[in-house]
């Protein structure tokens, strides 16, 4: 009995250190999304960018990066992502078959890291264009006499050629005008008869806190991988590289500071480890809203 628990032991153990051993001699590495997805469609393509860097550092090509998808369902599906443009940079195509909450994350190296996840939109029905249709309305008494008009003029025009009388040629050109007259003041243009709505195609990305933003940067950006954060997510929730960078979870700092930081960290401080993420600039203002939230 005690020499299978000391077995027991010994497996754990190598096992222990088969998991933490990659970590210490370059196998892991920093997965940075290009930017979060919005506006997600059931149906429609989606196309995600995302770096792979070693340490944190070091752009990473030749990986078969893959993504995987899985619904609160439980219907999944996995794409390959394909290197584009520079070194360690590489893309994919998703599209999610259906609406609903669907959590993701990007395996490429020896890391797999969770996504912030996604409530994808029904898609909305393709509206069909209508020809405008020209309101036809009954004809009417004022138009049988306008018609009536213009018949007695031709007629009149007729008689008075044939007799050459004066008077004839007056009433004549009196019906004549009054016909062409009601005519001209009477007609307009066709009314069209169209959609009174029609859907928009676009959708709108819900609306969030400057704070949750800068949650869900902080997992997207890999910013977890070296820096845990108990507001952002569980402790088992993603694999921290405990590499002496501090815990953010009760840290905070100015505005100003963390904005110089997170632009070019170099600038703040030039024997840093940490990698120059190019942040845009309101990803930064969440960033910071996030690490100074309480």
């Amino acid at each position: 009995m005690f020499y299978r628990f000391r077995i027991s032991i010994t497996l754990a153990l190598l096992l222990s250190l088969v998991l933490v051993i990659p970590a210490f001699a370059g196998g892991w590495a920093v997965i940075t999304l290009d930017q979060l997805p919005t506006g997600v469609v059931a149906g429609e393509p989606l196309t995600i960018g995302f770096t792979v860097l070693q340490h944190g550092k070091t752009p990473m090509d030749g990986l078969d990066p893959t993504i995987t998808a899985t619904s609160s369902k439980s219907e999944s599906f996995v794409v390959h992502a394909k290197p584009e443009g520079e070194t360690g940079h590489y893309v994919a195509t998703l599209t999610f078959p259906v609406e609903g909450n669907w959590n993701w994350s990007i395996q490429a190296f020896s890391m797999e890291q969770a996504m912030p996840a996604l409530s994808v939109t029904a898609p909305i029905a393709a509206t069909v264009s209508q020809q405008p249709v020209a309101a036809t309305a009954p004809i009417s008494a004022v138009w049988i006499v306008r018609i009536l008009a213009l018949v007695i003029g031709l007629a009149g025009l007729v008689v008075a050629y044939q007799h050459k009388s004066r008077l004839a040629v007056g009433l004549t050109a009196v019906c004549l005008l009054v016909g062409l007259g009601s005519f001209v003041t009477g007609s307009s243009v066709p009314v069209s008869v169209e959609a009174q709505s029609k859907p928009s195609s676009e959708v709108s990305a819900p609306s969030i806190s400057q704070v949750e933003l800068g949650r869900q940067l902080f997992l997207a950006k890999g910013c977890i991988t070296c820096h845990y954060n108990s507001k952002a997510a569980q402790i088992d929730d993603y694999w921290t590289i405990d590499m002496g960078a501090p815990n953010l979870s009760k840290f905070s700092a100015s505005p100003e500071v963390l904005r110089i930081r997170l632009k070019d960290p170099k600038m703040a401080k030039s024997d840093t480890q940490m990698p120059n993420l190019k942040l845009a600039d309101d990803e930064i203002e969440a960033l910071i809203a996030f690490i100074n939230s309480k």
